[in-house]
Formats: C-alpha cells, structure tokens, sequence
C-alpha cells in the first residue's frame, strides 16, 4: 500500500466508524402517553439545518523547492505564514450529529502563486451544549496551484515561451486531505437561527502533482498543456493549518 492510500485509510477510519445519529430526544418516562422532549430548543430539533461559515485561514506548511525557484527568477514567494479566506457550506439532516459540509479557499497573502482549494467534508459532533458545539472529522478534495511567467524564466522555459509567442503559466493540482476539529460558539440563539464565531484546529495533507507549463490559448483559463518537461521541482506539503471566522446556522 502506498503512503497516500495509507494515510487516507488511517484518517477515513473514524469517519467510517461515525454512524448518522437520528434526532437527541428525551423520552417522559413518567407520561408514557405524553410527547417526546427535544433535548434542544433549538435549531438542532429542526429537520435539516442549514450552516454558513466564513473564515480566516492561517497556513504553517510551504513548498520551499518553489519559493527558491520563485526567489531566483524574480517573483514573490510564498510567506512564512501564509493567510488565505475560506467560505464553508454544510447541512446537518435529521437533527443528527453529523455535519456535512463543502468548502472552497483560497490564499490572499502577498505571493505570486495562485491558489485554490475545494474539499468536501464529514464531521460528527461528540461534545455540544446549548451554546457550545466541538466536532472532529476530515475533509477530502483536490488543490491547485498556478504561476504565471510574466518575468524571467529558465532558458528552456523562455525558448517556449518565444516559440509560442505567449505568456506560459505553471501548473500543478493534488488530492488534499484534511483531518480536523472544530469548535463553535453560538451566543445569539433563536428558533430560526444561531450566529457565533468558530475557530478550527486543521492537519492539511497535499499530495501535489509535478509541475505542468503551459498558455491560455483564448485568454479564458482553458489551460493547454505542452508537455514539456519544466525541470521546476515540486514537494508535498504537511502541516497545521488555524482558522477563526463566523458562522450562522438556519
């Protein structure tokens, strides 16, 4: 078995191990005829709950083989820390415990690499009051990466970017995982809506491809690929990853 199928399997396990929970109530033992008690008056007895989250996120991983590519043909490389902005949509059927959700990010730091991640997520609550929900879970998806050639470039890449004469791009994608807990605090709480604040505790794995040059034949992001070797080295990144933002339920 490979790394990246092992690692996958390791983290999907609890997942797979979390079983969708039918609505929390408490039986009146005392009124057997009487109506079951919501745990919750709240949005969490509703039959689907409807969840927007906005974040900022807080990046500790680089790929230090790009940024000494970007540093010695004049470019901005990536920060020490790089910051970036992430919405999150998710559903929580049934009045359950678990959360799906999809989210789509991107890294707004000063850098000359253009990035995105969407990743589609599991995630089970295990410990919630009122006012106070903690989760744990992993998210799966794809990342992308993209550099455009606007200034110098290796030899090999500027012969091509002559032959063709346009403006050549590098890109690379990779299968993303990312194994997580979040915790949310709901202060506002209505029968209609929840809005608090939430901050999230991330493990990104990015198994990134090699690097692809290319042009944008009709200047629409349809990428042609050359398949040309770029001899730009590229390296997985590994690591923490903090958010804090807002969320809303309804």
């Amino acid at each position: 078995m490979n790394k990246g199928l092992f690692i996958l399997v390791i983290i999907l396990l609890p997942a797979i191990l979390f079983a969708q929970n039918k609505a929390d109530t408490v039986p009146n033992h005392e009124n057997r005829n009487g109506p079951e008690l919501k745990k919750h008056d709240d949005l969490t007895g509703h039959a689907f709950v409807f969840m927007f989250n906005a974040s900022a996120v807080f990046y500790t991983s680089t790929d230090p083989r790009i940024n000494n590519f970007l540093n010695k043909y004049g470019y901005t490389a990536q920060q020490k820390i790089p910051v970036g902005l992430r919405i999150e949509m998710a559903g929580i059927p049934f009045g359950g415990k678990m959360i799906y959700s999809l989210n789509a990010g991107t890294i707004v730091s000063k850098q000359d690499i253009s990035t995105a991640d969407v990743l589609l997520g599991i995630y089970r609550r295990f410990f919630e009051t009122k006012k106070l929900w903690i989760l744990a879970g992993v998210a799966l998806g794809e990342h992308f990466d993209r550099i455009v050639l606007t200034g110098n470039m290796p030899p090999s890449l500027d012969s091509l970017a002559k032959k063709y004469n346009t403006t050549l791009s590098l890109r690379r994608n990779g299968f993303i995982t990312e194994p997580a807990i979040k915790i949310f605090w709901y202060p506002l709480i209505s029968k209609k809506f929840q809005l608090g604040l939430y901050t999230g505790i991330y493990y990104d794995l990015d198994f990134n491809s090699r690097w692809r040059v290319g042009y944008d034949p009709h200047n629409d992001n349809s990428f042609k690929n050359l398949r040309r070797p770029t001899n730009v080295s590229t390296e997985e990144e590994f690591g923490w990853v903090f958010s804090s933002g807002i969320s809303i339920c309804f």
